[in-house]
């Protein structure tokens, strides 16, 4: 009884994942994403540019290990593991009658929290990567110089731009024509510039927790920002990968989820859970999953090393 009440948990609750939107709208602006089978492996091309000889393999704290393409074959890259924040279900919610509501947000605290930790890992790789170019915000520099800077230091490399934003420098874009009217000796409308070089702006914004102490860490610093050149002249699409591997058949039929789109697992403990040293009649959800992530293109990739606002 204990074991098929903890199936139907997982069942009700389902595939912790949109599968209208399953990456982070942000990554999905500058990654190139795909789908592995179960056992399948993970490979890149080598046939790049020697301008970009390697390649930063990410892993689910966002730190990095360098890997050397080899100019006579393809690079293999290895799968990562990623598990979600433990949330429990009360007993009370499931049995007899399940309050689908509660179920529906477990689902939806998970899905969001581990959409959150696969971005910030992607960003914190970009941010402490010495490979990534950068620019730094200069005494008479405002706002829009730094941007067409960092534009000019990766345009050789690329074009068809995002600009992930950290918050405030996203409001201080959405204020900087008014701010500076009184400074302006021509027409500057910052937005019309930045779509007229191809920029499109994209905001970073929320906090996240990956460790058992109770520090939030920002997704993206806010005064700053990270250029991406997402159409590259030297490597093959988007200067970033992000693979999810789906999961077995039995494993997606034990979540209740559809057998070809299930990419992370919904495990499900039996009762009782203990909850900061009480036990409660509750099951306990967490979600898990197995990518790739990594820059394959830093060349076309450019940071702000300093507060631009």
């Amino acid at each position: 009884m204990e074991k098929n009440m903890s199936l139907e948990v997982a069942r009700l609750i389902g595939q912790p994942i949109n599968d209208n939107l399953p990456v982070p709208v942000e990554l999905s602006e500058v990654a190139d994403t795909f789908t592995a089978e179960p056992g399948e492996k993970m490979w890149v091309y080598g046939s790049y540019d020697t301008d970009a000889d390697e390649i930063l393999d990410i892993d689910s704290n966002g730190d990095i290990t360098v890997v050397k393409r080899d100019p006579l074959s393809d690079t293999q890259l290895t799968f990562k593991g990623y598990n979600s924040q433990l949330e429990y279900v009360l007993v009370e919610a499931v049995v007899n009658n399940p309050d689908v509501q509660v179920l529906a947000r477990k689902k939806a605290r998970i899905s969001h929290g581990m959409d959150k930790t696969e971005l910030r890992a992607v960003l914190k790789a970009i941010t402490d990567s010495s490979a990534v170019q950068s620019v730094a915000k200069e005494s008479g520099e405002d706002l829009y110089d730094v941007i067409m800077k960092a534009k000019h230091k990766v345009e050789d490399y690329g074009d068809n731009y995002i600009l992930l934003a950290g918050s405030q420098v996203n409001d201080a874009i959405d204020t900087f024509d008014k701010d500076n009217a009184g400074t302006f000796n021509y027409n500057v409308t910052i937005k019309q510039m930045l779509a007229n070089a191809g920029i499109k702006v994209v905001k970073v914004f929320g906090k996240v927790k990956n460790t058992g102490d109770s520090v939030e860490e920002v997704l993206l610093n806010t005064k700053r920002f990270i250029l991406v050149a997402r159409n590259s002249r030297i490597a093959e699409g988007k200067p970033i990968i992000f693979v999810r591997r789906k999961l077995s058949g039995e494993i997606a039929k034990l979540m209740g989820a559809e057998v070809d789109q299930a990419q992370r697992a919904l495990v499900v403990n039996p009762t009782p859970v203990n909850v900061a040293g009480t036990n409660k009649l509750a099951y306990a959800v967490y979600g898990c999953e197995f990518v790739v992530q990594a820059i394959v293109n830093p060349l076309a990739i450019v940071k702000c090393t300093n507060d631009v606002v």
